[in-house]
């Protein structure tokens, strides 16, 4: 049998779907106590990661572009 794009995305759409209804299971049936207001919303470890994983992006593309990267005759000028 020869995989196609098709199947590829049926199965990738598939293990999404199952990780979402995995998370939901999770959250509903298992006992948690949590410390905080904010930790008792669904979404909020996905939220928290996400804008986690961008402000790190961003970051470090500054960082790159103002620090790291320099002009193609930087070292002829000095």
């Amino acid at each position: 049998m020869r995989i196609t794009m098709r199947h590829l995305f049926l199965m990738l759409y598939v293990c999404l779907a199952a990780g979402v209804l995995a998370g939901f299971l999770v959250h509903h049936f298992h006992l948690v106590h949590p410390h905080f207001v904010w930790e008792e919303l669904p979404v909020f470890s996905a939220l928290y990661g996400f804008v986690g994983c961008v402000i790190i992006i961003i970051a470090s593309k500054a960082l790159g572009h103002y620090w790291l990267q320099k002009e193609e005759d930087y070292y002829e000028k000095h």
